[in-house]
């Protein structure tokens, strides 16, 4: 049997990796667009700042691929699938065959529909080329803006600060990171981000980007901000053109089913291109666990796809924050225990539905992480416990 995965990033990676385990005998071949071997893109605002090195990046390298028998095929760029003749065409011109196709696709960077978005010194961060354009970009800069105040967008805000650039946040929501925090959460995360130099601006609907040195944003509500660099981090877009045009169902993502299956019987997606029960994560976790059932279905076996619960960790040297499951206020909040240490700037807050744990926010401390994680993902009734959950020394 010959499997073609398009895209070679974590998921596109892991399912090959799994498949080869599964079954040795099973040709397995990653087409990516990219120009590196699979990287981290968690760690690239990390290597914006130099924290760390482009050889760190790289989880997968030439050896480990060719370990396993995976054949890895850089710069190819897909432009059709073909399902009933099971081919895929690439823009040089070359196309391949296949018994079954897998897409890990990924996602693009959300670009804001407004004008001054091509100019020079505007930048999204999505992949390596991205981080290297930026680093070479702030080299000679003094103030930068964050277009965003989502997780990526605050890791880059203090890579530029470490940078020593004077940097802005500036947050379309009331609050900073509104998909992870509640609002007191949030108020001490942005004392925090002070801490590091990093301004806030919240309820920032960004009307236009104008200027050239400084770039003037300015705010649908008057305000205007200037930097010498602006870096757009206002989330995703699934890729689902490919798939569209073969005829595979797609809505915010590729629609797939219990077994990572599309509408097609012999393709499959994981990762931050499929859509699964009307949702797409765009976490890491999501994507390992999807490619992992993706592939064992390839490979022959019938495994079901659980949901994960998603958890998410800002990536900040001297910022310990987790968010696990349902935690903000738009969300059904039945119940709720707090534990606040304003002077250590410390903000625990567990959500209980039912008597079981199904949220979490760990800020300034996140010694009960895994045992909330447990208590999670086993639906533990803590009716007995439930006010000591937070207390640093609690164990089961």
């Amino acid at each position: 049997m010959r499997v073609i995965i398009l895209g070679g990033n974590i998921a596109g990676s892991n399912a090959a990796d799994i498949i080869k385990k599964e079954n040795p005998t099973i040709d397995v071949e990653i087409y990516t667009e990219e120009t590196y071997f699979n990287y981290t893109r968690i760690k690239l605002p990390a290597f914006l700042c130099g924290m760390c090195t482009h050889e760190e990046l790289i989880t997968c390298t030439a050896q480990w691929y060719e370990e396993r028998n995976i054949l890895y095929h850089k710069n190819y760029q897909a432009t059709k699938i073909l399902p009933e003749k099971r081919k895929v065409l690439f823009d040089n011109g070359e196309e391949t065959s296949y018994d079954k196709l897998l897409l890990t696709i990924g996602s693009v960077s959300n670009v804001l529909p407004i004008p001054g978005v091509n100019k020079q010194g505007v930048f999204t961060l999505k992949t390596l080329n991205d981080a290297l354009k930026i680093k070479a970009y702030s080299k000679d800069k003094n103030s930068a803006i964050v277009i965003g105040g989502g997780l990526l967008g605050l890791e880059i805000a203090k890579s530029l600060s470490d940078l020593k650039l004077d940097v802005t946040v500036l947050e379309y929501f009331p609050r900073l990171l509104p998909r992870q925090l509640d609002v007191e959460g949030a108020e001490m995360l942005q004392e925090i981000l002070g801490d590091f130099n990093i301004q806030v601006g919240l309820n920032a609907a960004t009307k236009e980007i104008s200027g050239e040195t400084p770039l003037i944003v300015k705010l649908t509500d008057g305000r205007e901000f200037t930097a010498d660099i602006v870096v757009m981090a206002t989330g995703v877009r699934p890729n689902t053109e490919l798939a569209k045009t073969a005829g595979i169902q797609v809505n915010r993502g590729i629609i797939v089913d219990d077994y990572m299956q599309t509408n097609i019987e012999h393709i499959y997606a994981a990762g931050d291109c499929a859509e699964y029960n009307g949702r797409v994560w765009g976490i890491i976790p999501v994507a390992f666990e999807q490619s992992k059932v993706a592939a064992l279905n390839i490979a022959g076996k019938q495994v079901k796809y659980n949901e994960v619960v998603p958890s998410n960790t800002l990536k900040i040297v001297g910022v310990d924050l987790t968010s696990i499951g349902r935690v903000t206020p738009e969300q059904s909040l039945p119940e709720e225990i707090k534990f606040v240490d304003k002077t250590k700037r410390i903000y625990k807050k567990i959500v209980l539905d039912d008597n079981r744990v199904v949220g979490a926010i760990l800020l300034g401390d996140r010694t009960n992480q895994s045992l909330i994680m447990k208590l999670i993902k086993e639906k533990i009734d803590v009716s007995a416990f439930k006010t000591k959950i937070l207390e640093p020394a609690f164990s089961l």
